[in-house]
């Protein structure tokens, strides 16, 4: 019963921040009409900018106001990590574009989202020369274009990683040698082969199994480390063997190599990296940015000091693969603000800005001259190895309707590794609804 009321009270939470995020936007909208109408012109521009607000953000946020004091204000409308799910923060943004309102100017977007929110959002290639966009790594601006148009300049870039507990680590048997595959790319049968030494009463493996998006991270990782190709060979079909072995696999860690909880299947992304510390577990998958997200709020301070990220293990044969998540920055094209919406953008690409967001933060940067000049190298060593881990990142399918089919996904492969349906049933069932969703899209129901 306890269970069900803190569910209720976190659901009910959720709906009133939802509300109140809504009468937000409603508010500025209504703002900005008032001061158009208003006899007095308005003297400072302010500027609405929608993202999860870090202590980078903030900082970021009040460099640029003090810059342009008088003449432009960033005002930050946020989404905490803890209270709205990466799905929850979609539909909210997508429900406040619809009504085609002015409020929010700039919206931080998943990289997967691009495609979704290309219909309410400027084309930005008139913005940027040539230069400006050349200084962008590649593999992050490849998932800013819908239809051959720059309709979004990536923030920040993150990729799957493996977290491992050092201590835990180094108290098992043969642990040099295991922390040495660890370092240099360790296999999943490796992973499950040291499982033995392990203190069997700690949880060994763990990642978020809840019906989100995290959950296709992980699944996809898996499947594209077997064939890159895999959305261009099969599209989403998922009745195959690569497919199979994915989804098996993830079900076979909590049924039958015993290494992850069940409750899993109740945890999004950080959530699991909680339970990961609180309940001393081996290893857990993540994003780079675990170890910056709990600075001022820490889970276990002294546990946190005890954590290490390497790359995610693959299967043997395979070629190591690990999903790019991170956030793309998109001007409404509602905004009467454009011209001062680019202008914030391009400021959170300085290269300044960039280590800002690295060091306070964790997130990649997204400017190449991070990796290459030795000032930067000098002060952040590991970011010659980070480069290397993006060398292994892959990116989900770009698709207009992903979000839809991945919520199709999700849904089915929890009820997989739930032992409510088996692999083979989950994994046709979504493959037939994502068919029928593009037959209905195809149809114009």
């Amino acid at each position: 019963m306890d269970e069900l009321n803190q569910n209720y009270i976190k659901d009910r939470k959720r709906q009133l921040l939802a509300i109140g995020f809504l009468i937000l936007v409603a508010g500025i909208y209504m703002a900005t009409i008032l001061m158009k109408n208003g006899e007095e012109p308005q003297k400072v521009t302010e500027l609405f900018f929608a993202d999860r607000m870090t202590p980078a953000h903030e900082e970021l946020i009040a460099r640029y106001n003090a810059e342009n004091s008088g003449k432009v204000r960033v005002i930050p409308v946020d989404f905490p990590n803890f209270d709205f799910s990466t799905n929850e923060r979609k539909e909210l943004l997508a429900r406040s574009l619809r009504g085609r309102e002015t409020g929010i100017d700039i919206l931080a977007v998943d990289l997967i989202w691009v495609q979704r929110f290309a219909k309410w959002s400027e084309p930005l290639e008139q913005y940027f020369s040539d230069e400006e966009i050349g200084r962008i790594l590649p593999v992050a601006l490849e998932s800013c274009y819908y239809e051959g148009e720059l309709m979004a300049v990536p923030f920040d870039l993150v990729q799957g990683v493996l977290y491992y507990r050092t201590d835990l680590v180094g108290s098992m048997k043969n642990s040099a040698e295991l922390i040495n595959k660890l370092e240099s790319g360790i296999t999943w049968e490796e992973l499950l082969a040291w499982q033995r030494y392990a203190d069997q009463s700690k949880p060994y493996y763990i990642f978020p199994a809840a019906s989100f998006e995290g959950f296709i991270c992980t699944f996809t990782e898996l499947l594209l480390s077997q064939n890159p190709r895999y959305f261009t060979d099969y599209g989403f079909d998922f009745n195959t063997s690569e497919a199979r072995r994915s989804l098996h696999f993830l079900t076979d860690l909590i049924h039958t190599y015993k290494a992850t909880p069940t409750k899993v299947a109740d945890f999004t992304d950080l959530p699991s990296f909680e339970y990961f510390l609180l309940n001393d577990a081996y290893f857990v998958r993540g994003w780079p940015t675990y170890d910056k997200d709990f600075v001022d709020s820490p889970i276990d301070t002294n546990r946190q000091k005890l954590i290490r990220k390497v790359m995610m293990p693959h299967f043997r044969g395979s070629t190591p693969a690990s999903v790019f998540g991170g956030w793309n920055l998109m001007v409404s094209k509602f905004s009467s603000k454009k011209a001062e919406a680019i202008d914030f953008i391009k400021f959170l690409l300085r290269t300044e800005s960039q280590e800002l967001m690295y060091s306070r933060a964790g997130y990649y940067p997204v400017i190449g001259d991070l990796y290459t000049d030795p000032g930067y190298q000098s002060r952040y060593p590991e970011l010659k190895e980070n480069l290397k881990k993006i060398g292994f990142g892959v990116h989900r399918p770009r698709h207009e309707e992903y979000t839809k089919y991945s919520e199709i996904m999700s849904a089915w492969f929890t009820e997989a590794v739930q032992g409510k349906v088996p692999v083979e049933k989950a994994l046709i069932n979504a493959s037939s609804a994502i068919r029928s969703e593009a037959l209905e899209k195809k149809n114009g129901y």
